[in-house]
């Protein structure tokens, strides 16, 4: 068990904000160019759909992707880690390739502590130097972590934590990303595990906390929710969640998270099992904002032992209730994953960006010394998706283009927020880049209506 504690300090100023307008994005040597009327997008979208699996970092699920050779994922270098990178003298030598398997036996390690590993080499880089940019993520501590966390010298068994999937092996995503829009520089929002990243992607921020623990299951945070947010503003919304998740059996609904559900009475009105999600898709009446929880962690969410086939599985069926439903035409889908969980990347996440609050967390790691952690470092690239008619087919999205900041789990709400006309909850809303330039001016209607059946493993 993790030891931890939240504490305040004063409040960020002065943070750097990543590289300014970076210009259109190319998709297949094409101009990705900003809709016509300012405000012309919002038409389009009545519905939003937001999907959130678990713990696959981009790199091991989308990295061996190769329809398109712009996307940075790993077949174009060779990426490897050593067993020992805090040893100089030690090659890096266990190197990134398709995975032989469905399922990750073993877990790998997604605590703060275990991410400072799996970045920097070390439990304790030096905060002072990161943020002046003396000290850098080299993204080759993730075997590592493995290594350690199993107690194992077995460089087969280490590599679980570094190979990737090829694009045969997840065909449900690989043909999602040909016919839809797939980022490929889009970061979690923490450096640790599930639910903070749930909680900054709900909220902005996680108030303070940087591991899974009892105040996520019992209503236990006060923060002001998109869910609450969402409710003000008269913009109907639900959380859906698979019927084996709930108080007791396994990790709360998202919504759940939250005091304000609770004392709203939204935790019996606006908190359904996910068979209804199908019924209402059918039916053509989902809420303007569907928020889906998938079970964790061993069936459908891609949490580890959880199968890829099932995962893939469980997209699919959540995207043809989404493509066969009356409001197709209005809905945008966003697929994304809560964190890496612990699964390597090679592309170093952002540092210097507004935490949600002013409250820092600190825990104990493998030797025993304090970590503490300010929210000022994004998390590691996971895979993320917009679905929708009103965007481009097989568009790769790389750096942000809009209001200075990265792609990362906020960039939702402050999408959103820019949809419905409500306000930003958290400066960490306010600095992500959102993405409506990539709606359409006109809709397609050539949106793939069968996805493939997963790979037979």
């Amino acid at each position: 068990m993790v030891g931890f504690k939240i504490a305040s300090v004063l409040a960020v100023s002065g943070l750097a904000l990543a590289a300014p307008n970076q210009g259109p994005q190319s998709h297949h040597g094409r101009s990705i160019e900003s809709h016509g009327a300012a405000d012309s997008w919002k038409s389009k979208i009545k519905n939003v759909v937001v999907l959130v699996e678990e713990n696959r970092s981009f790199d091991s699920m989308m990295g061996g992707l190769s329809y398109n050779p712009d996307i940075n994922g790993l077949l174009h270098h060779n990426y490897c880690n050593s067993m020992n990178v805090s040893d100089p003298n030690q090659k890096a030598d266990v190197c990134a390739g398709p995975r032989a398997q469905d399922v990750a036996i073993d877990d790998p390690g997604h605590s703060i502590y275990g991410a400072n590993m799996q970045l920097y080499g070390t439990y304790h880089p030096d905060e002072a130097a990161v943020k002046a940019g003396l000290q850098e993520a080299h993204m080759r501590g993730f075997v590592t972590e493995q290594s350690v966390t199993y107690s194992t010298l077995n460089q087969t068994r280490a590599a679980e934590a570094i190979n990737y999937y090829t694009n045969d092996q997840v065909r449900v995503l690989n043909s999602i990303a040909e016919n839809y829009v797939l980022f490929d520089r889009w970061f979690a929002a923490v450096p640790g595990p599930t639910n903070p990243n749930r909680a900054y992607l709900t909220s902005g921020t996680s108030h303070g906390h940087g591991y899974n623990d009892e105040s996520f299951d019992v209503y236990g945070h006060p923060q002001r929710s998109v869910f609450e947010q969402l409710t003000e503003y008269n913009v109907s919304w639900i959380n859906y969640q698979n019927s084996t998740t709930g108080p007791g059996l396994g990790f709360n609904p998202d919504a759940a998270f939250y005091n304000w559900t609770l004392q709203s009475g939204a935790a019996n009105t606006s908190i359904l099992p996910l068979d209804q999600f199908y019924a209402d898709a059918a039916a053509g009446t989902l809420p303007q904002f569907t928020y889906i929880n998938p079970e964790c962690c061993s069936y459908q969410s891609m949490h580890p032992p959880s199968p890829i086939t099932l995962g893939e599985q469980f997209v699919k069926g959540i995207y043809d209730a989404v493509r066969n439903s009356p409001q197709w035409n209005e809905t945008l889908f966003i697929l994304t994953f809560d964190e890496h969980g612990g699964f390597a990347d090679h592309v170093p996440p952002p540092v210097n960006v507004p935490a949600g609050d002013n409250l820092t967390y600190t825990e104990t790691a493998a030797d025993g010394k304090n970590v503490t952690f300010d929210f000022t470092r994004l998390g590691v690239r996971v895979p993320t998706m917009l679905i929708s008619p009103w965007v481009g087919q097989g568009v790769i999205e790389h750096k942000a283009i809009n209001k200075g900041g990265e792609y990362t789990h906020t960039s939702i709400l402050a999408f959103v927020q820019e949809l419905w006309g409500m306000d930003t909850l958290t400066p960490r809303v306010g600095y992500s880049a959102t993405f409506e330039h990539l709606i359409l001016d006109e809709m397609r209607t050539d949106a793939i209506v069968d996805l493939p059946n997963p790979y037979p493993f």
